[in-house]
């Protein structure tokens, strides 16, 4: 690789500069990189590719004779260039990676495979801080094309800020789910390690925004039906439950077609929970994975099928999963010699 001479025009806008210019698919796609979410669970903010857009792309541009007019936004790192105000010139240095694309990332894919040496207009940003990088991309999405629900309340942490202490007065349901759910998909030993999906994409798992939609009210600080535990044991009961479930129906947990982590099957596990819950507290007296497995294994044999579950995926199929989970185990419990209570003078 060697230095990148292009000509360039500085632009300001509410005191943020800018550089503009025209450079090829190629430049942008192997000398900048992509933030996503899914590869640095840390740092990035971007979803990942969706190879269905890339292709329509690709074709638009081949087939089609289609243009692309509208430009690609990256932000180049302090350091990796400089720039010439009297000559107008833009000098990209021999580096591997130059900075971010921070929006238009399917456009410089699909155009590169289209053509490496298809022309792309550029706007880039000097020097942006990751949040700052975030917050932009946030913005932009928001008003053009909608940012993933599940992907914005992944970057609530980056572009909020972290939070110290959950049990803090002001800590909203929604961010105190979406820690758990971050959690209890970034812990080796959770049962939903990696079952979470945080950028939007479809796959394996249940979504951020469903998982965080089916447990923030149990988490409101004030009407929550676990606002009586701090965060930390809310965030632990959550864990024994998960846990629980997947010991009892493993199979059915690992089996990638069972019904069990998608909206229909979780909505009716999460509708169950509290039921479940004070079940367990009410036998044992105590909530722990031992004592909710003993629960839980009284309807084992409950499938998270189509021929099971109620059909749709919508709040009153959820609604009746979650009966249907219920009635099973009141009925387990009722028939049980070992949950018998004796009744009489």
């Amino acid at each position: 690789m060697t230095n990148i001479e292009i000509s360039a025009f500085k632009l300001v806008q509410q005191d943020v500069t800018m550089l503009v210019f025209i450079t090829t698919a190629d430049v942008i796609y192997n000398r900048f990189d992509v933030s996503r979410r899914v590869t640095d669970k840390n740092l990035g903010y971007q979803r990942s590719f969706v190879n269905a857009r890339i292709k329509k792309i690709k074709n638009y541009i081949n087939q089609g004779q289609g243009i692309i007019p509208n430009s690609i936004l990256v932000n180049l790192e302090e350091g990796k260039f400089s720039y010439s105000e009297a000559d107008k010139i833009l000098t990209l240095h021999d580096v591997e990676s130059l900075g971010l694309i921070i929006d238009g990332q399917h456009r410089v894919k699909g155009s590169y495979e289209a053509n490496p040496e298809f022309p792309l207009m550029v706007v880039a940003t000097l020097g942006l801080s990751m949040i700052e990088q975030a917050k932009l991309f946030v913005t932009i999405n928001e008003t053009q094309k909608g940012v993933p629900a599940s992907l914005y309340l992944d970057l609530m942490n980056l572009i909020e800020g972290d939070i110290e202490d959950f049990d803090e007065e002001g800590v909203t349901a929604e961010r105190r789910a979406t820690e758990i759910a971050i959690r209890l998909n970034e812990t080796d030993e959770s049962p939903l390690y990696e079952l979470i999906r945080r950028t939007g994409d479809a796959g394996f798992g249940i979504s951020l925004s469903e998982f965080v939609r089916q447990i923030q009210d149990y988490v409101e600080p004030r009407t929550g039906k676990l606002a009586s535990f701090g965060f930390e044991q809310q965030y632990k009961i959550f864990e024994i439950y998960f846990r629980s479930i997947k010991a009892v129906f493993l199979e059915q947990w690992e089996d990638k077609n069972s019904y069990i982590l998608k909206t229909v099957g979780f909505g009716g596990i999460m509708k169950a929970f509290y039921e479940i819950f004070n079940l367990v507290i009410q036998k044992y007296q105590k909530f722990d994975t031992e004592n909710t497995i003993k629960i839980l294994e009284l309807i084992q044999d409950f499938k998270f099928d189509k021929q099971n579950l109620p059909s749709g995926g919508g709040y009153k199929a959820q609604e009746k999963a979650g009966e249907m989970i219920v009635s099973r185990l009141k009925n387990a419990i009722r028939d049980s010699q070992e949950f018998m209570v004796m009744i009489g003078d």
